[in-house]
């Protein structure tokens, strides 16, 4: 009888055990949860150390940057955000408006409007988009946008690639409509066709944070005209709580000339004259003007006298840096031509704050930025006097987890300080007690503001006009009497604005006229001088009579001034004016 075959073994027909199905379907899920919880959470190590390495090995910089923008304007449930929370002693002020942290991402990120919200929701307190310049354009030729990795830098001459107002605007509209319809208790119904912000409502949509709209020039705009800024105020200042006005672009030809005293104080009243024409039932939005770390002391007290001058109520210091050789930078691209950004802009952004800070009242914020990329350095810029900080190329290197990371750092420093650790001694332990701490250390006045010192210098500005008019009565040549006035109106920084004769009877009413009487100044004080408070230097001249010198033929200068406040010490006075005949002018403001 045959024997039978052998069965299979049962293990082999039966399905596998149930349990190790589970199992595994339970690791999946587990892991998938865990993923998008990393990839919700900015702080993750997920972002820093995994998705920006790849970003930066697979695709080129520009493109890295647009990818980040479009993942960023995705809707709230597709994109990162912060999962922390800001405590009280993060809270920071600008322009007199609450902010629930000091830490602000830097115009150049998103330029053209398209993720607001994304930016809002990664923890930053204060958001600029732009620049936006009112005509679409394309910007320079690719490649435009280089990294230094070596140096933790970057360099770009992207040219103000923008898509024009009109884009911004309807971003704009589509964000505030939306809000609208989920909040239409605040907004009247139906909802008109041009709808903007109600009265109260901050334009960022959000409690303690702030938008700021970045205006840029066309590259193709009349260099002389501020057409394109007054352009970009009317259209796009409702809709935000800052409007910034960008003359320190590298990357423009031209725009940075824009810097120079006189330019930039027509170009603030004009802007400034504008935003005061916005409806007040919709609110006036904040100017502030982003001036570069390039620019000399001297050159840097003309961007503040042009401030107080004008009315701007902030400055943003500073741009990207045209400076290679010092920067000893060792990457490969450091060659490119452009605006650098990153750590090696640091010392010279905070530099140029320090050198700001004393020449404007504390009631003009500055807002610090080029180079942070930590705690320490933000709290750095508030003690030199920064009101809160904005971040660009950090946030490129680290990634969306950034700005909780700086709050933390700087929270973190805060509570050292409060516990004695830190050298602090117990004192302060909140962003708002470090905003201008340098200052108050040295035993200066709030911020180094200090009225006494300008009002000197200013009386001593008088006692150059009556140099000048010593030797006005000794000449002889009314040829060099008018180079002399000429000059002494350009050092004064005196725009031309109508030239006549001084007619005999305001000759005499002038002089008639008390020469102590106080005459208001726009910075806040009086200076009481009637020769200080003339409006040109014919004027003052007057106010201050010199014997045996005939007064008619000095030519007047209507200007809207009434004071000076700089002046370039030493020197013999008269061997100056004298030599500026010569020479030509030589630079006394």
């Amino acid at each position: 009888m045959p024997r039978p075959l052998p069965l299979p073994p049962l293990r082999a027909a039966l399905p596998p055990p149930p349990r190790r199905h589970y199992l595994s379907t339970a690791l999946l899920l587990g892991g998938s949860v865990l993923v998008v919880a990393y990839y919700y959470d900015s702080k993750s190590l997920l972002h820093e150390h995994v998705a920006m390495p790849l970003m930066r090995l697979a695709a080129d910089p520009e493109q890295g940057h647009r990818l980040a923008v479009r993942v960023l304007g995705w809707d709230k449930w597709a994109r990162p955000r912060d999962m922390g929370v800001d405590g009280d002693e993060l809270q920071a002020e600008l322009f007199g408006m609450h902010l629930k942290n000091p830490v602000g991402i830097a115009a150049g990120f998103d330029k053209d409007a398209e993720a607001i919200d994304g930016l809002f929701d990664l923890g930053f307190g204060y958001v600029e988009v732009g620049s936006v310049t009112p005509e679409p354009q394309p910007g320079n030729p690719k490649p435009r946008f280089f990294r230094l990795e070596e140096d933790d830098a970057c360099i770009n001459r992207y040219g103000f690639n923008s898509l024009g107002h009109g884009h911004a605007l309807a971003r704009l509209r589509l964000r505030l409509a939306k809000f609208a319809h989920d909040h239409p208790s605040l907004f009247p119904s139906p909802l008109p066709a041009n709808l903007v912000p109600p009265a109260g409502l901050p334009r960022s949509l959000r409690a303690g944070q702030l938008l700021a709209v970045n205006l840029g020039k066309n590259k193709a705009s009349d260099a002389d005209s501020n057409d394109d800024y007054i352009r970009g105020v009317r259209t796009l200042g409702p809709y935000a709580d800052v409007v910034v006005i960008n003359v320190s672009s590298p990357n423009t030809p031209g725009l940075r000339a824009l810097q120079g005293k006189q330019q930039l104080e027509r170009l603030l009243n004009d802007v400034v004259d504008e935003r005061n024409k916005i409806a007040h039932g919709t609110g006036l939005p904040k100017i502030a003007v982003k001036v570069a770390s390039d620019l000399s002391e001297d050159e840097l007290a003309d961007v503040a006298s042009a401030v107080r001058s004008s009315g701007v109520e902030g400055v943003i210091v500073s741009n990207t840096t045209i400076r290679r050789k010092e920067l000893n930078l060792i990457s490969g691209n450091q060659d490119q031509i452009g605006g650098l950004s990153g750590k090696p802009l640091f010392p010279y952004a905070l530099n140029a704050l320090k050198t700001l800070r004393p020449l404007l009242p504390p009631s003009i914020p500055i807002i610090g930025c080029g180079g942070i990329s930590s705690g320490s350095d933000a709290l750095t810029m508030a003690n030199a006097g920064a009101s809160i900080v904005q971040v660009y190329t950090s946030f490129g290197f680290r990634g969306v987890g950034t700005p909780r990371l700086i709050k933390d750092e700087i929270t973190e420093r805060l509570k050292a300080e409060r516990e004695g650790e830190a050298g602090g001694e117990g004192k302060g332990g909140s962003w708002k007690t470090h905003v201008g701490r340098d200052w108050v250390s040295s035993g200066q006045q709030p911020m180094g503001w200090d009225e006494n010192r300008l009002q000197q210098e200013s009386q001593a500005l008088v006692e150059e006009a009556r140099g000048l008019a010593e030797l006005l009565r000794q000449s002889d040549d009314k040829e060099e009497t008018v180079k002399l006035v000429e000059q002494a109106e350009r050092a004064l920084g005196i725009v031309k604005e109508e030239v006549a004769p001084l007619p005999p009877s305001s000759a005499a009413a002038a002089a008639a006229a008390p020469v102590e009487a106080a005459v208001p100044s726009r910075d806040g004080f009086v200076i009481e001088s009637g020769g200080v408070g003339a409006p040109s230097i014919g004027e003052a001249l007057i106010a201050e009579p010199v014997p045996q010198v005939d007064l008619a033929p000095i030519v007047v200068l209507e200007e809207k001034k009434t004071s000076v406040d700089e002046r370039r010490e030493g020197g013999e006075r008269d061997n100056e004016w004298k030599q500026a005949v010569k020479t030509g002018p030589k630079r006394l403001v």
